[in-house]
């Protein structure tokens, strides 16, 4: 292995490994909630400009909050920076590329897919939304703070689901906006405050 890791000590692995088994997962207990996620995904060219539109918020926004220094900012940064860093730095974009794939396409079927269409059936769909985005967030916790930013994520994704009623609009964001993110990160000269990827 690169690094001087072996499978089995390399962090990099064990993320493909545990994002890889989100859609195992996912797809069990979408048979064992009866709803069926996969069924929402429309394939089409407007989905992908959408999916490009809806991406530039979230990204803008957290680009300006990175420029002006904010201090919840920064100390996002400081925890979120060695972990990137640990899992990327010096392998390439490949990795950057799985890995945000995995992640879009296998924690919004997960989430959205599965959790928020199940709670949308049972309780609304503005029930759903909240309460999924609350179990994303809790799934995510790596501090208050990053908490909060995963919760409002995850109610930005919800909605889009919501509107959209297409679920792969929101594997697309999700994917594009942690590839952006992590290579802004990664980059050389990256300023002090960058931006989490959820």
């Amino acid at each position: 292995m690169s690094n001087g890791k072996t499978p089995v000590t390399d962090p990099l692995i064990a993320a493909i490994v545990f994002q890889g088994l989100l859609f195992p997962l996912a797809i069990g207990l979408a048979f064992l909630l009866g709803v069926r996620p996969w069924t929402a995904m429309d394939a089409n060219l407007d989905a992908v400009l959408l999916a490009v539109v809806a991406t530039l918020p979230p990204l803008l926004g957290l680009w300006g909050l990175s420029r002006a220094r904010v201090a919840w900012f920064e100390d996002l940064d400081a925890l979120v920076r060695p972990m990137i860093n640990a899992l990327f730095r010096g392998r390439g974009r490949g990795p950057v590329l799985l890995i945000s794939l995995l992640a879009g396409f296998g924690e919004e079927l997960l989430f959205r897919g599965v959790l928020q269409g199940w709670l949308t059936e049972l309780a609304g769909p503005w029930t759903g939304v909240l309460a999924a985005a609350v179990v994303f967030g809790l799934l995510h916790f790596l501090s208050w703070t990053y908490f909060v930013f995963a919760v409002g994520f995850g109610i930005y994704l919800g909605v889009i689901y919501e509107l959209t009623g297409n679920l792969l609009v929101v594997c697309l964001v999700h994917a594009l906006y942690d590839w952006a993110a992590i290579h802004y990160m990664l980059r050389d000269g990256a300023p002090a405050s960058d931006t989490p990827t959820p």
